[in-house]
C-alpha cells in the first residue's frame, strides 16, 4: 500500500466539574486573556443551559458541557508550530487553576484516500485488518466493519478507531476512505488543584509527540509506508 494518513482535525478534551457556561463563555475568555481579542466568531455563539459552542473563523470551536471543555481545530496543511489549541488550553488552564481537573484527552483525526475505491477500503478492512471468514458475508452485502486497538504506553493509553466512511467531495459525489481516530488519555491525580493543574500542563506538553506518534503508527504499522500525503486544503465533510 503506497498511501499515508492525511491529518485532518486535532481536538483535546478538559475533563473536570464544575465547567459550564458560567465560566465558558465568549466574553469571559477573552476577559482573561484565554482567547486573543481579535479572533472572530464564523456563527453566533450556541448558549443553552447544557451547553456553550463557539465557532471561530479561523476553524476552531470550543464546546462545554458540565463537566467537559472540547477544543477542536483544523489542522490539515498545518505544521506542528502551527497548531494553536495547545497553547489556547495552556491559557485556560493557567486562567483556571482552580478547578478539579480529572483527565485530558488528545484526539488527532486523519484520513487515508484508497482511490476512492469503496471495494479497495472494504477488502482493506476484511481481508488485512480482519482474518477472511464467513462472519463476513452475512446478509446481501460484505460486512462494514469499525475497530477498535487499545494500547498501553508509557506515559498514557492510546484507543484508536478504524472505520470506513463516506468522503464528501467538492461536487457532492461520496468517495470511501479510511478514518483513523485516536484517544491519547491522561488521567489526573495528584492531592492539591496546584499540582493537577501542573500534571494537566504536563500532561498537554506531550501534544506534539502525541501527534507525531499517531501519524507514524498509522503509516508505518498500518499502512507499512513512511512516505507523508499532503492533505486539502479543507476539512471534508464526512457523509452519513
Amino acid at each position: 500500500m503506497s498511501t499515508a494518513i492525511a491529518m485532518q482535525e486535532l481536538s483535546i478534551v478538559v475533563v473536570a466539574p464544575g465547567q459550564g457556561p458560567s465560566i465558558v463563555n465568549l466574553e469571559n475568555l477573552v476577559f482573561n486573556g484565554t482567547i486573543p481579542k481579535d479572533w472572530e466568531l464564523a456563527r453566533e455563539p450556541l448558549y443553552t443551559p447544557q451547553m456553550v459552542q463557539l465557532i471561530f473563523q479561523n476553524s476552531i470551536a470550543i464546546t462545554a458541557q458540565a463537566n467537559r471543555v472540547v477544543f477542536s481545530e483544523t489542522i490539515a496543511d498545518k505544521s506542528s508550530a502551527d497548531v494553536q489549541i495547545p497553547q489556547l488550553i495552556q491559557r485556560y488552564i493557567q486562567c483556571f487553576p482552580g478547578l478539579e481537573y480529572e483527565a485530558i484527552g488528545i484526539n488527532p483525526m486523519g484520513h487515508v484516500d484508497m482511490g476512492g475505491s469503496e471495494d479497495a477500503v472494504r477488502h482493506y478492512m476484511n481481508e488485512t485488518l480482519m482474518s477472511p471468514g464467513p462472519w463476513q458475508s452475512v446478509g446481501e452485502s460484505p460486512a462494514q466493519l469499525q475497530l477498535n486497538f487499545r494500547y498501553t504506553l508509557a506515559e498514557s493509553q492510546l484507543n484508536l478507531t478504524v472505520s470506513e466512511v463516506g468522503l464528501r467531495n467538492e461536487d457532492e459525489s461520496v468517495a470511501k476512505v479510511l478514518l483513523f481516530s485516536g484517544n491519547f488519555q491522561y488521567l489526573i491525580g495528584g492531592s492539591s488543584s496546584s499540582e493537577r493543574t501542573r500534571m494537566m500542563l504536563q500532561s498537554l506538553e506531550r501534544c506534539g509527540s502525541d501527534l507525531s506518534f499517531f501519524t507514524e503508527t498509522i503509516n508505518t504499522k498500518f499502512l507499512g509506508t513512511d512516505r507523508t500525503m499532503s492533505a486539502p486544503s479543507l476539512l471534508p465533510v464526512f457523509a452519513n
